[in-house]
């Protein structure tokens, strides 16, 4: 199941802007929900990441901070991307399945097709009759 919850509070804690009842929040949320825990570490280890890359750098820290939330800006989109792709995929399949088993039904109501199954059954029912006494016979 997806988490619905503002992965906006992940940075703001990360970046410790974070509101202390805002914070209560997502203290408990994270008790319970793996898939925020995972992506928190995933946005430590970014921050991380980028921190090393400027730490030489000084007196840029709204550029760090600016580039920090411009990557997991993009890295939620990719993720909400595939969660999309991954959606309209079961949605197609399910759509197609519906499509398949109402074509199915639809079959029953033209007229004739009762008649013909039941021609096509007794025709594969005679061919598996005649075919019995052959091969008995080859197993003498």
């Amino acid at each position: 199941m997806e988490c619905k919850f503002d992965k906006a509070l992940l940075q703001a804690l990360i970046d410790n802007s974070i509101e202390p009842l805002e914070m209560i929040f997502l203290s408990e949320h994270l008790k319970v929900c793996s898939s925020c825990v995972e992506d928190l570490e995933a946005l430590y280890t970014v921050d991380k990441t980028l921190k090393s890359l400027f730490q030489g750098f000084t007196g840029h820290e709204d550029k760090l901070s600016t580039m920090t939330e411009l990557t997991i800006d993009n890295i939620f989109a990719e993720i909400e991307q595939e969660k999309k792709l991954k959606d309209f995929i079961n949605d197609t399949v399910r759509m197609n399945s519906i499509i398949l088993e109402n074509s199915s039904r639809f079959l029953e109501y033209i007229p004739g097709v009762p008649f013909i199954r039941r021609k096509v059954r007794t025709k594969y029912k005679n061919a598996r009759i005649s075919l019995l006494p052959l091969n008995r016979k080859k197993a003498k």
